[in-house]
């Protein structure tokens, strides 16, 4: 697996550090699949990925709709605005809806 490098500059391009890993997807993957068949612990909280992955949500669908979205902490849902919220989800295929 190719190793993947992360640089870390300043203001002034200067490098401050460099972090070298695996990288990749894989390693994350894996260790989900490991912690529901082995119990083994994440290497990082499900709630924290839900925040990264809701701000990348949200800020595609401000995108789209070209104005600031506004989220509903207690309902996690987007505050009056029908646009926004019909991107919000997405139409099944009949019998492919999930199911909680």
């Amino acid at each position: 697996m190719a190793g993947n490098n992360v640089k870390i500059f300043d203001q002034k391009s200067a490098l401050l550090s460099e972090i070298k890993g695996a990288g990749g997807d894989a390693v994350h993957f894996a260790n989900f699949v490991d912690a529901i068949r082995e119990g083994n612990p994440l290497n990082a909280e499900i709630e924290e990925g839900v925040k990264s992955t809701l701000l990348c949500h949200l800020g595609n669908i401000a995108y789209r709709t070209g104005r600031t979205v506004n989220l509903d902490p207690k309902t996690r849902r987007i505050a009056n605005d029908r646009d926004a919220m019909r991107l919000w989800s997405r139409e099944y295929r009949r019998g492919w809806e999930p199911r909680v």
